[in-house]
């Protein structure tokens, strides 16, 4: 009988103690939280080097020889484009907008965009740089183009693409498709 009496009384303890106040602990650390309300966004007016049709961009690039694919990392085919932003906010100023990529048809590997034209010209990419021509990662956004919104809510990003060889793999001829979502990011 003590036992039982014990035993319920140890039960009684440990239900009283889980409902008491916990002990203040010492804080850790802070978190703050920062951003900007924009009074509106950028949109696409026009393409240098291409067209624009209700945001989505066309970019034509040029005929190339599969001949001039060796391997693994060959580029060719370079063109320039911008996208020439309108309707940007200005306030606050001196805000910075960029572009972030996405879709499937990014391969996760080297960061450029898979042909999506099917079972033709099979082994290559379309590979987007910077305006110096450093190669931008698309899956980590690495090495990304940023500009400035000016007073009057422009602001140009300028980018180039090329094709390109992932692999050793030989290119065959054929027609190359390929498309990648974005979205205007500011900072």
């Amino acid at each position: 009988m003590n036992k039982t009496l014990l035993s319920a009384a140890l039960i009684a303890g440990f239900g009283i103690a889980a409902f008491a106040p916990q002990t203040a602990r010492a804080v850790d650390g802070t978190i703050t939280f920062n951003g900007k309300v924009l009074s509106s966004t950028c949109s696409v007016g026009t393409v240098t080097g291409g067209s624009v049709t209700g945001g989505n961009v066309a970019v034509t690039l040029p005929d190339v020889q599969s001949s001039v694919f060796t391997g693994a990392g060959i580029t060719a085919g370079l063109t320039p484009f911008s996208l020439n932003l309108t309707g940007c906010p200005t306030t606050p100023s001196g805000v910075q907008v960029g572009a972030a990529f996405s879709g499937a048809s990014i391969d996760t590997t080297t960061g450029a965009i898979k042909n999506n034209s099917g079972a033709s010209f099979s082994n290559v990419e379309v590979q987007m740089t910077n305006s110096s021509g450093t190669a931008i990662n698309l899956n980590t956004n690495a090495n990304p183009v940023n500009a400035t919104i000016s007073g009057t809510g422009t602001a140009t990003l300028a980018y180039q693409a090329q094709y390109y060889q992932p692999s050793a793999t030989a290119i065959t001829a054929g027609t190359v498709t390929a498309a990648v979502s974005y979205t205007l990011t500011y900072n």
